[in-house]
């Protein structure tokens, strides 16, 4: 739990991660379901699911490199933006679904918006929280970067399985919008 210590800023900058970080999460597992439907193939979801890993190790550096330039907080709303774009854009070209090329793309490209975008909240704390503050800032930034990893597949298995994956997709844009 956050300490009422922290600035209204930084929860705000949490709260923003957390919808990011899992929403990215439940969305990139999702579209390995998808995929996994599509083909019947398990060597196909977890291709597809490890191919998206990728971008996380060559971008994050850069990331880094970004926000040390750029404004982290254009960083964040940009990327988020570009999420909620690409999600939305997604639906409306290929009508919800896709082939598994296509879904690829996706996936890769919402790996690499989170390499972007977590270096940014990362940089972020000094900005928002006092010294004596920040450690226990990183740990709470750490922990909903842990608990997205663990809980967004979870979450995007049972939501593919209830709505399917355009739903999701409609749904996930318009909470990275707003």
């Amino acid at each position: 739990m956050m300490s009422a210590t922290f600035s209204r800023d930084f929860k705000l900058m949490v709260a923003g991660q957390i919808i990011s970080l899992f929403g990215n999460s439940i969305l990139r597992f999702a579209l390995s379901l998808y995929v996994l439907e599509l083909t019947g193939s398990a060597a196909a979801f977890g291709g597809i699911l490890a191919l998206s890993m990728v971008p996380t190790v060559l971008c994050a550096p850069l990331g880094g490199v970004l926000a040390d330039r750029v404004p982290r907080q254009r960083i964040m709303a940009g990327l988020d933006f570009l999420t909620a774009a690409l999600a939305g854009g997604y639906c409306l070209v290929t009508g919800g679904g896709g082939t598994v090329p296509a879904v690829a793309v996706l996936m890769v490209l919402l790996s690499a918006i989170q390499a972007f975008y977590q270096p940014s909240v990362q940089a972020s704390i000094p900005a928002l929280v006092p010294p004596e503050g920040r450690m226990a800032a990183n740990g709470a930034v750490a922990q909903v970067q842990s608990l997205a990893s663990l809980l967004g597949p979870i979450l995007g298995g049972a939501l593919y399985g209830r709505t399917g994956l355009a739903p999701m997709l409609w749904v996930g844009g318009g909470c990275f919008l707003l």
